[in-house]
C-alpha cells in the first residue's frame, strides 16, 4: 500500500525570489545531511523559454535500529548514517508563459520531481513540487510525496506498511527543517547578505574523510574545501 503526503506552504515573496532560492537553498544550517548537489544539465527551450534543469543530489540519513534487519547496509554504516543518490529534475516556466490565467501565468513558475535512485526496494519517495503565484503578491509552493516499499517476504504487507509509515512520518519533519532552510535563504536574498557557503554546516562523521582533503560540491556551482572542526 502506497502513502501520501500533501502540504501547501505560502511565502511573502513573489516568485522570482523563491525560485532563486529553491536553486540556491544548499549549503544552509538547516540541510546538514545533504552532502553534495551537482548540475548534471540545464538547458533553454529556444520556443517556449523553459529553463529544464536536472540535478543530482547525495544525502545521508540515518534509519531507526528496526529497519537494519531489512537493509543490513544500514547496520554495517556504523552509525555513520546511509547514503541515498536522489534525482531532481525541474522546469521553470518563465514569465507570461499563461497570460490568460492572469498574474497566476504571469509570473515564473517552477515544476520539480525527485526521488532516490538506490534503496529503492526498501523505500522509494517520489517527492513533487510547484512554486507559482499566490494571492498578494505571494509565493505559493505545494508539496507531495509518494511513499513505497517493495520488499517481500512472508510478514510483506506489515513489513511494508512500517516502513511506508515511517517514511511518510519522517518526510513530514524533514519538510518543515526544509522550509526553514529556504526562509534563512530568502532572508538573506531579501537583505542582499552572502549565502552559507561553507564545509561547517555538513555533519560531524564526514570529519573522518576532510582530512584527505576532498572537495564538497554544492548547488551553487562553486567548490568549499573541507577543513577540520576545531577541537
Amino acid at each position: 500500500m502506497v502513502q501520501f503526503y500533501r502540504k501547501t506552504h505560502e511565502y511573502p515573496d513573489s516568485p522570482p525570489t523563491p525560485l532563486l532560492a529553491f536553486f540556491l537553498r544548499y549549503p544552509n544550517p538547516f540541510a546538514r545531511h545533504v552532502l553534495s548537489v551537482d548540475v548534471l544539465s540545464r538547458t533553454v527551450d529556444p520556443i517556449t523559454g523553459q529553463i529544464l534543469t536536472t540535478r543530482l543530489i547525495l544525502k545521508r540519513g540515518i534509519l531507526p535500529k528496526w529497519a537494519n534487519s531489512w537493509l543490513p547496509a544500514a547496520g554495517a554504516s556504523g552509525g555513520r548514517g546511509l547514503d541515498a543518490w536522489v534525482l531532481e529534475e525541474s522546469v521553470v516556466d518563465p514569465p507570461e508563459w499563461d497570460p490568460s490565467l492572469g498574474d497566476f501565468g504571469l509570473q515564473p513558475r517552477l515544476r520539480v520531481q525527485q526521488g532516490n535512485l538506490n534503496h529503492r526496494k526498501f523505500m522509494h519517495v517520489i517527492e513533487g513540487g510547484e512554486l507559482r503565484a499566490g494571492p498578494s503578491g505571494s509565493t505559493i509552493h505545494h508539496t507531495t510525496a509518494e511513499v513505497r516499499s517493495n520488499l517481500g517476504g512472508a510478514w510483506s504487507n506489515l513489513v511494508r506498511n512500517r516502513i511506508e509509515a515511517y517514511g511518510v512520518g519522517k518526510f513530514e519533519v524533514n519538510t518543515e527543517t526544509a522550509r526553514k532552510g529556504m526562509s534563512l535563504i530568502l532572508s538573506l536574498l531579501r537583505d542582499r547578505q552572502p549565502l552559507p557557503d561553507t564545509a561547517e554546516f555538513y555533519p560531524p562523521h564526514r570529519r573522518s574523510l576532510e582530512s584527505r582533503g576532498p572537495t564538497l560540491r554544492h548547488g551553487r556551482g562553486e567548490t568549499a574545501r573541507a577543513r577540520r572542526a576545531s577541537s
